[in-house]
């Protein structure tokens, strides 16, 4: 019975994984918003010339499909609004794992890698603020994980 209440202490969030955890979730909230209202990367997507693309109007096309390129284009609109959603919840709701902080920084690395060289040929400035804040976002996921290691290493 005494180990059982050892694990159960051990396993409790420190405050600094809480303020770490939520401040994560609050990060990736702001760039569900800057995703889905700001433009982010500015390109000629359907050929009738350069446009303010959102990651909204990236996903959402009004004739269809016809080719693989706006196919695409539509999954690196949906990763750019679905992966911080995902992030967001495993922020709020995970308080024991690391899975929150993998979870967060793949969303860190991957979503500035579609916004730099997926379709857009330039960076807007919805696409600016959010690569401020996915860099902002990986430092703290490292901080995170370092919390996480030093409450374990306690226990």
């Amino acid at each position: 019975m005494a180990k059982y209440t050892v694990v159960e202490e051990a396993s409790v969030e420190t405050k600094s994984e809480k303020r770490v955890r939520i401040f994560l979730a609050v990060m990736f909230f702001i760039q569900v918003i800057l995703a889905a209202s700001f433009p982010l990367m500015e390109g000629d997507v359907d050929g009738k010339g350069i446009a303010a693309l959102s990651a909204v109007k990236l996903m959402i096309q009004p004739n269809g499909y016809s080719s693989f390129k706006e196919v695409m284009i539509a999954v690196y609109g949906a990763i750019l609004v679905v992966m911080p959603i995902v992030a967001f919840f495993f922020c709020l709701l995970d308080k024991k794992s690391k899975k929150k902080y993998v979870l967060s920084a793949l969303t860190s690395i991957l979503c500035p890698i579609i916004i730099c060289f997926g379709v857009g040929g330039t960076i807007a400035i919805g696409g600016v603020f959010t690569l401020f804040i996915n860099i902002i976002t990986l430092f703290m996921t490292s901080q995170g994980f370092q919390a996480t290691r030093m409450r374990e290493k306690a226990s």
